[in-house]
């Protein structure tokens, strides 16, 4: 457990840099060098203080960047605080210190402002989280492109965005799951499959944010109360609705709810929240590769069975879905007489079909939907029948109980963590 809070404590340090929670100064770039900077699409000629690529964030001359944007700046003399406004938005900075204000709200920049050339550069992100302009960054042509609209390719065609979302409502719940590790407060979400109105390890960070139902059937009118300027939907669950969603504010589908990393991409680059999904995914392809040289071969050899109780007495296993995925990217395969069938999830309808649920290792995350026990008694009778007993995994003690929320319900990153901090446990690498 040592070393697994101590990962734990790396992930968190990572994105407490990018979140501007560790202070950033000037005293710690250790490089500086120029780079091109594009307003929607044109390249933008400064005279004097070039934008500048210092200790890895992007800073620029502020004064030059609020004329091409026709922004007014003011500066206080006795404070030195400079407030750039720009149609009811602003920001408040003062030269030294990364303490900030945006829109009215206190916080961190990424760097503090440093002078340069007789001018005050600024972090460009926060320019943008001010007025709602996206930031892109191309290393390799060590350009940054600061976009005022977006039109956005999703699962169900293109949408338009006039200015990064500042409303934003989610449809299903690996979303939610991602907005809260973004950073972004969604104005409403659909409520949790399971401890409603949020699953407990979000719960805190969405106080206040209206619960519109369930994933399959939000709540239309609570949505369109909410006014929002943004709604991130899924395809495999709101095709059918997608014409009412986009009469209510523009619209952006997902493919499906569970390819967990290809949705945190896409929320990220619509939200303008890139550099937060870019340390998350580095951190987890880190933990990823470390879970894999601990296990050896022993990974490639290991088959693995996802499995649950249904209410209606069958059994159930997945091959396709949140958690399987997870599992063949750590390098795990599924026995061959669950891949052989056509079904990504099968039921399984009788007790004489019990061995096909066996693998090395059964990971069980059923789920008790009416919260009255009924679903474990199902679930015994399982356990209790004589094939069960004889499966491979059950006689090795490789059967586990797992959380359903962080294998299944949940479906986003923030729950692929939990998962892995699990797999870590099962297979004794801590």
């Amino acid at each position: 457990m040592i070393r697994m809070n101590k990962r734990l404590l790396g992930f968190a340090l990572s994105l407490a840099l990018i979140f501007g929670l560790i202070p950033f100064t000037a005293a710690s770039a250790a490089t500086t060098q120029n780079v091109t900077l594009n307003l929607d699409g044109k390249k933008v000629a400064f005279t004097g203080a070039q934008p500048q690529l210092i200790g890895g964030k992007i800073f620029v001359p502020y004064a030059a960047l609020a004329a091409q944007l026709k922004a007014t700046v003011k500066t206080d003399a006795a404070s030195k605080k400079t407030t750039i406004s720009l149609n009811g938005k602003s920001i408040v900075f003062t030269p030294g210190t990364v303490n900030a204000t945006i829109n009215g709200k206190a916080v961190k920049l990424e760097g503090a402002p440093v002078s340069k050339d007789k001018s005050v550069l600024v972090p460009v992100r926060s320019i943008g989280d001010a007025f709602g302009i996206w930031v892109s960054w191309s290393g390799s042509k060590k350009t940054v492109d600061l976009n005022r609209t977006k039109t956005v390719k999703h699962a169900l065609g293109e949408t338009k965005l006039n200015g990064v979302p500042q409303r934003v409502v989610i449809l299903f719940n690996g979303m939610v799951d991602t907005s809260v590790l973004l950073g972004v407060k969604p104005v409403g979400a659909v409520e949790s499959y399971l401890q409603q109105p949020f699953y407990e390890y979000l719960r805190p960070s969405l106080i206040g944010v209206k619960d519109l139902g369930d994933e399959t059937q939000p709540n239309l009118e609570g949505i369109a109360a909410l006014k929002p300027d943004l709604i991130i939907a899924s395809k495999m669950r709101h095709e059918k609705i997608n014409d009412q969603l986009s009469k209510i504010a523009p619209t952006v589908h997902t493919e499906d709810v569970f390819s967990w990393q290809a949705n945190l991409k896409f929320a990220a680059d619509v939200l303008n929240k890139q550099p937060l999904a870019d340390a998350y995914l580095a951190n987890w392809n880190k933990r990823v590769a470390d879970f894999k040289k601990k296990m050896g071969s022993k990974v490639s050899q290991t088959e693995v069975s996802v499995i649950r109780t249904n209410p209606n007495g069958t059994a159930r296993f997945y091959v396709e879905g949140f958690a399987p995925n997870i599992l063949l990217d750590l390098g795990f395969k599924f026995p061959k007489t669950q891949t052989d069938l056509t079904q990504d999830i099968m039921n399984v309808a009788t007790k004489e079909q019990t061995p096909l649920l066996d693998a090395d290792y059964i990971f069980d995350f059923t789920v008790d939907w009416d919260g009255d026990g009924a679903v474990y008694k199902l679930q015994k009778e399982w356990i209790d029948n004589p094939l069960w007993k004889n499966l491979k995994a059950v006689k090795n003690k490789k059967y586990y109980k797992v959380n359903a929320v962080n294998w299944n319900l949940s479906g986003g990153p923030l729950a692929a963590q939990k998962m892995l901090d699990d797999l870590y446990f099962y297979f004794n690498l801590e």
